[in-house]
């Protein structure tokens, strides 16, 4: 990776020279910035230092855009989805999620974006006035559960009574078992019909992420979901045993 990048900034600094600028553009002082530091070729965290006919020049690392993936795709699917549905709303029912919106200090759009992003991720129909909003039970899914037996990785939730119909399941790629916390969860799927108290993840947890190494620790969260409502998350980890 190392070589790579660096045989990238030597492109790019050999394409300055010749005359280009951001994103191809012709250099010129309107579309790079000249530094005032000694000369130098390469990159500084997000910053890249290119020789051109110009003096140094500095200028923002390009982003590589986000790879479509499927999930991706679905999930712009769903924003346009419903952005569509939001501009069919009649007078009264823009009125209605605006006085709804105020109760959760929320604007008319954004609770209906909240409301139907949520029932889209289920494939549920959206709905073109604010639901009422609902008090939830305590979300019963427990412990995370996770066997080896001769590398076969199973993961199983317990869930000792039965939770809302539609319970989402979110996980996180396999990390070290010092790691105490993570924050990127992604959407599995819905939580499988339960079996004598406890509810196989392996499937939905192994087409997002691949089987988790052993000695790595899983982070499994769950949420509940009610026309359009959801409650708080519940996090559950543990490390995946050795064979």
């Amino acid at each position: 990776m190392g070589r790579w990048v660096a045989a990238t900034i030597r492109a790019m600094a050999r394409r300055q020279r010749g005359g280009y600028g951001q994103r191809g553009r012709s250099t010129t002082r309107a579309a790079n910035m000249k530094a005032s530091k000694g000369r130098f070729s390469g990159t500084i965290g997000n910053e890249v230092y290119v020789n051109s006919k110009y003096g140094q020049v500095v200028r923002s690392r390009p982003r590589r855009p986000s790879r479509p993936t499927p999930a991706r795709q679905r999930a712009r699917s769903n924003v346009s989805r419903v952005a569509r549905a939001w501009r069919t709303c009649t007078a009264r029912q823009f009125e209605a999620w605006a006085i709804a919106g105020m109760a959760w200090h929320l604007t008319a759009y954004a609770l209906f974006c909240k409301i139907n992003l949520a029932l889209a991720a289920a494939s549920l129909p959206l709905v073109m006035n604010p639901p009422k909003p609902e008090k939830f039970r305590r979300n019963p899914v427990e412990e995370l559960d996770i066997r080896n037996r001769g590398g076969v990785i199973t993961l199983r939730l317990r869930v000792p009574q039965a939770p809302a119909k539609y319970t989402f399941v979110l996980g996180s790629p396999p990390c070290s078992a010092s790691r105490s916390v993570r924050s990127n969860y992604s959407t599995l799927g819905v939580l499988p019909a339960p079996e004598r108290s406890w509810s196989d993840i392996t499937d939905l947890y192994v087409r997002k992420f691949g089987v988790p190494p052993a000695g790595s620790r899983v982070f499994i969260r769950t949420r509940q979901l009610i026309n359009g409502w959801q409650d708080d998350f519940k996090d559950t980890n543990t490390v995946v045993p050795r064979g």
